[in-house]
């Protein structure tokens, strides 16, 4: 990880354990424009994926259910682009990695959404959109392609817990969730982003 990116990252992480959510207002949105500049996004698709993120990062400084839902809105947006990275750059489907997949994603989507209330649908579209990502990324081949599949796993790890957090675990816990999301999320972007890197620098042209 880029000396600056994991700075920023490990900075954000540490106020969200803190509880310090007043310079967590500089530290977040920083985050994919470091990431950015460090990591040169590969293609459109993955640029697309970074503002997205960087949008629902600036909507989840907020609290209550609207903020939530542009958050997740925005997302939404950042898994489809990753999606379709992925998809550009993939092969056939591997069945023993994609149906683990399918199966984490329809049994997220289906315990919080009894969870959720009147977010229940958003929050199902939502799980399934980013189940769709996790299992495109591993169609990828070549090199890259384990640090993209880690990605995957590890943003989807960050968004299970941001919705235990939110909807399953006491209030107590809100710091300490707050700052593993923080934490799986930052080094799922990078993950993501550097597997890209490779994949297109040694692909044949």
């Amino acid at each position: 990880m880029r000396a600056k990116y994991a700075l920023v990252a490990v900075a954000d992480t540490t106020l969200a354990l803190l509880g310090a959510s007043r310079w967590r207002k500089i530290t977040k949105p920083a985050l994919m424009p470091v990431l950015a500049a460090e990591n040169r996004p590969a293609g459109p698709a993955p640029a697309l994926g970074l503002l997205g993120s960087w949008a629902g990062d600036v909507a989840l400084l907020r609290g209550g259910d609207r903020a939530f839902l542009t958050g997740l809105g925005s997302f939404l947006a950042a898994h489809v682009a990753y999606t379709g990275a992925f998809a550009a750059r993939g092969g056939r489907p591997r069945a023993r990695l994609v149906v683990p997949v399918a199966v984490t994603t329809a049994a997220t989507a289906a315990v919080l959404g009894r969870k959720a209330g009147p977010l229940r649908r958003p929050v199902q579209v939502y799980a399934l959109a980013i189940g769709t990502m996790g299992a495109a990324a591993t169609t990828v081949r070549g090199p890259g392609a384990g640090r993209i599949a880690a990605g995957a796993a590890a943003f989807m790890a960050s968004d299970s817990l941001l919705a235990l957090g939110r909807f399953v675990l006491p209030k107590r816990w809100a710091r300490v969730t707050d700052a593993g999301v923080m934490a799986s999320y930052t080094l799922a972007q990078w993950l993501i982003h550097d597997g890209l890197r490779q994949h297109d620098a040694n692909a044949p042209h």
